[in-house]
């Protein structure tokens, strides 16, 4: 079925499946999608691996080394199935370790016994394990699939790895102490959330100690803040409170691109801030506001008559260091499509071996995988008129702009203010009402 039309056709069945029968049709379809897509799942594995297995023969055999090769060919299987490089990259994994390790967990998928999520935590789990002893999991496991949800796959499959070789897994589990850290990514409503990775002693010791804090502040009848807010604010005061020797103040810097109506206060298009998204247009004014201990800087990004971010004031600092923030607010994400890292390198869309020009029309944010991969051989780069278009080694082409910057609606085309409707009830003193009679 390699006829894109038959594909067309497929879809087109499934867009006009009858949703008229029964309740329990209803459920009968239900569940035959859902067996379809483990089904479509397990066929997307065969074809990634035959597809990796032919492309890394074929680069290697152009020159490329083997680390170009796998980033080549996780970027491509990213791009056809409309994912990250990253994740790209793990379907690839996922695809060699169902076809050639794993066949019985690879026929559970295909009869619908199981779902593409729950065989990435078999694979995950057993990575770190021998062909053997997954074989041996795989034997033992791929018929009880069926009646197992994500967290009993889990907790089996682990089971399974550490009965197989104790010894290595508590090694790693020693072993992950070093990859303790804290991160940072947005959630809803103009929050974030901050995460630390810890040794499970110390995150239950960390958690232990904001407990007990809002326990105590709890039964303080003047309290009014949930268990949550109150450890959630301790934990901030915690970590803010300067330290011996360091700075009382320290300074954070936030880029939020804005229109010029929404900084005054004469419109309420919401404004980016980068690294982050949209925020509601008076937060933003919020943020900006300065007073005694904070800075604010502005500096005027212009745009062309489509509305596209095409220039930047330099006024504040160098032009190269400018050129760089402009590119970051401009495309805030990675440009490659359906990526969504963060921008790590600016750099040339097109390279300057190949002809491009250093000037912003030929600039763009990438993350630091998507920017060595565009360079790898059978890549190749277009650009015109702000568009990015991408053609792989096999020839597929797409197309990225970067998003629209905020832009407020002009004014003649504003609709009119909604006013709301004010009673004024006027009560006049005795002696004055008495006067005006």
């Amino acid at each position: 079925m390699s006829n894109p039309d038959r594909w067309t056709e497929l879809l087109a069945e499934l867009a006009a499946l009858d949703i008229t029968v029964s309740d329990e049709g209803l459920i009968d379809h239900l569940t035959g999608l859902e067996r379809a897509k483990s089904a479509v799942a397990a066929a997307q594995a065969r074809v990634t691996d035959a597809f990796a297995t032919s492309q890394r023969a074929k680069l290697t055999a152009a020159g490329t080394n083997s680390a170009d090769a796998r980033r080549s060919v996780g970027a491509q299987v990213a791009l056809a199935r409309r994912d990250s490089p990253h994740r790209g990259s793990r379907h690839v994994g996922l695809a060699a370790t169902l076809v050639h390790e794993m066949p019985g967990v690879l026929r559970a998928l295909e009869r619908g016994d199981t779902s593409e999520w729950r065989v990435t935590v078999v694979a995950r789990e057993t990575a770190h394990l021998s062909k053997e002893q997954r074989a041996e999991i795989d034997a033992a496991i791929a018929d009880q699939l069926r009646g197992w949800g994500d967290a009993r796959t889990e907790r089996e499959v682990k089971a399974w790895a550490q009965r197989l070789d104790p010894h290595d897994a508590t090694e790693r589990a020693i072993k992950a102490v070093n990859d303790r850290r804290v991160s940072i990514r947005p959630a809803p409503d103009c929050m974030t959330y901050v995460t630390a990775l810890l040794p499970v002693k110390d995150g239950c010791a960390v958690y232990g100690a904001l407990h007990r804090h809002a326990m105590a502040r709890a039964v303080d009848p003047d309290e009014h803040r949930g268990k949550g807010q109150i450890m959630a604010d301790e934990f901030a005061r915690r970590i803010l409170t300067p330290g011996e020797g360091e700075p009382q103040d320290p300074g954070i810097e936030l880029h939020l691109v804005m229109t010029d109506r929404t900084l005054a206060d004469a419109d309420n298009e919401p404004a980016q801030l980068v690294g982050y998204g949209p925020i509601p247009a008076p937060l933003a004014r919020d943020l900006v506001r300065a007073d005694e201990k904070t800075r604010v800087w502005v500096r005027r990004l212009y745009t062309n008559t489509a509305g596209d971010l095409i220039s930047t004031d330099a006024r504040r600092r160098d032009f190269p260091h400018v050129a760089r923030s402009f590119l970051t607010a401009r495309d805030q994400l990675c440009r490659t499509p359906w990526c969504g890292a963060p921008i790590r390198h600016t750099d040339h869309a097109l390279a300057v071996a190949k002809g491009g020009q250093t000037a912003l029309n030929n600039g763009n944010g990438r993350c630091a995988r998507c920017n060595l991969t565009k360079d790898v051989i059978g890549w190749a780069t277009l650009v015109e008129d702000g568009t990015i278009t991408t053609t792989t080694p096999t020839g597929h082409r797409h197309a990225s702009r970067p998003p629209s910057p905020p832009t407020s609606v002009p004014w003649a085309k504003r609709p009119a203010p909604r006013r709301p409707k004010i009673q004024i009830d006027l009560f006049w003193p005795a002696e004055l009402a008495r006067s005006r009679r």
